[in-house]
C-alpha cells in the first residue's frame, strides 16, 4: 500500500544544549496558538468544514514554497524542510501544522540511516530507499521519541503525522505491536495531536482492545477511491472491494471517536465529486494529491 512520500533529505540537526535541556527538564513547550493545549487543537479541527479545501498534505515541498499551503487550514509537512520561523508564520496565518514522523521504516537518505541499519527487517515494496525497521527494539523507540519527536516539537508543530504503523501488518508479532504502542503512548504524553497514516491492522486491534483513544486522535487512509500504478506513476480508480473494505473500516474508526482523513491521488472531476459527496456526508477530511510525491 502506498505511504506518501518525500523527496527531500531529512536534515536532522539536534543542538547538544537542546538535547541536554530535554534530559534535564523534559519536553520543551511548543510556541504555537495551540501550545500545550491539545483540547484547543481538537476544538479547531472540530470546527473546520470537512471538505477538499481544509486539508493539504505536502511532504515534497520546503518552507520557501509555503504559499502552496495557503488554501488549507490543516497542513502536513516534512518538518526538516521548514524552519521554526516558517512554521510559526503558518500558525500566524491560522493553520494547524502536522509534522511527518516515520515510525516504522528507515530511509537510506536520512543522516541517521547507518546508525540503525542493523535494526532493519526487510525491503519496502515500491520505495527502494526504505526498509522496514524493528520497532520492538528499545533503541529505536527511544530514538523516535527522544530525538525525532523532540526535533518536531522544537520546530513548533501542533501534531505528529505518523507513518508506517503498517509494520504490524507485515510483521504481525506481539513485540512489534507493543513497540508501536509504547511509542504512541509516549508521543501522546507531549499533548500533541497524533494522526496515523494507514496502519489498519494496528488500528483495528487497538479498536478491539479499546485502547485507540489513548494512542491516537485520527487516521489518514490513502487510496480509498483512487489507485496508484507505481511502474508508470499514474493514477486510476480503486478496486471496488478495496474501497468497500476501507469505508467499512473507516466507519469503525469514526464510531470510536477518531477523526478520519482520506488521501487520494490524481482523482479526476468525476471522482472528486464522488469523494466530496461521501466525505461531506460523513464528516471525513480529504485531500486530492496531484502526485504520489506530494509536491
Amino acid at each position: 500500500m502506498p505511504d506518501r512520500k518525500k523527496l527531500f533529505p531529512f536534515l536532522l540537526f539536534l543542538i547538544p544544549a537542546g538535547i541536554f535541556s530535554v534530559l534535564l527538564f523534559g519536553w520543551i513547550p511548543k510556541e504555537s496558538p495551540y501550545a500545550g493545549q491539545k483540547s484547543a487543537g481538537v476544538s479547531v479541527i472540530d470546527r473546520m468544514a470537512p471538505d477538499g479545501k481544509s486539508l493539504g498534505i505536502f511532504l515534497g515541498i520546503n518552507g520557501d514554497e509555503s504559499s502552496r499551503l495557503e488554501p488549507y487550514s490543516i497542513v502536513v509537512i516534512e518538518p526538516s524542510e521548514f524552519s521554526r520561523e516558517q512554521i510559526e508564520a503558518l500558525h500566524q496565518r491560522g493553520k494547524l501544522v502536522f509534522g511527518y514522523l516515520n515510525l516504522g521504516s528507515l530511509e537510506s537518505y536520512r543522516p541517521y540511516a547507518a546508525r540503525f541499519h542493523h535494526l532493519t527487517l526487510g525491503a519496502y515494496e515500491n520505495w527502494p530507499q526504505e526498509q522496514w525497521v524493528d520497532v520492538s527494539r528499545e533503541e529505536w523507540q527511544d530514538f523516535v521519541v527522544k530525538e525525532l519527536a523532540f526535533f518536531l516539537l522544537d520546530k513548533g508543530v501542533d501534531g505528529f503525522f505518523i507513518d508506517n504503523t503498517d509494520i504490524y501488518y507485515l510483521y504481525p508479532r506481539e513485540d512489534i505491536y507493543r513497540g508501536i504502542v509504547s511509542i504512541l503512548q509516549q508521543l501522546k504524553e507531549t499533548e500533541c495531536l497524533v494522526i496515523l497514516n494507514g496502519g489498519d491492522a494496528f488500528v483495528r486491534r487497538s479498536l478491539q482492545e479499546g485502547t485507540a483513544g489513548s494512542l491516537f486522535d485520527g487516521v489518514n487512509q490513502e487510496t480509498v477511491f483512487t489507485s496508484i500504478d507505481f511502474s508508470s506513476e499514474t493514477y486510476g480508480k480503486q478496486d471496488p472491494e478495496i474501497t468497500a473494505y476501507f469505508l467499512e473500516y473507516l466507519t469503525e474508526v469514526q464510531k470510536a471517536g477518531r477523526w478520519v482523513w482520506l488521501l487520494e491521488y490524481g482523482a479526476d472531476a468525476a471522482a472528486e465529486k464522488t469523494i466530496a459527496e461521501y466525505c461531506t456526508e460523513r464528516g471525513f477530511f480529504w485531500y486530492n494529491a496531484e502526485s504520489l510525491y506530494l509536491r
